[in-house]
């Protein structure tokens, strides 16, 4: 998909449309991943989800791990 750069202040912005914006559950204000691969050198961003913090997992990393193993506990406990 093709967007324009637009200026705000003395910076660059890249707008995303609504669809994604809700698709990714983006608000005003969040913290998202910026990253050029160096293989390609394409632009990256990710809605960031910080795994682990000062050593442990973090608590919303934690719920999504929760989460993901009760929604998949047959198939888990198949697995034993």
């Amino acid at each position: 998909m093709k967007r324009k750069l637009v200026k705000v202040g003395n910076s660059l912005a890249v707008t995303l449309p609504s669809d994604m914006v809700k698709e990714l559950g983006l608000e005003p204000g969040m913290e998202v991943e910026a990253d050029v691969d160096p293989r390609d050198g394409s632009f990256v961003v990710r809605a960031g989800v910080k795994y682990f913090e000062a050593g442990s997992a973090t608590p919303r990393f934690a719920g999504l791990v929760n989460n993901l193993i009760e929604r998949r506990r047959d198939f888990y406990e198949g697995l034993s």
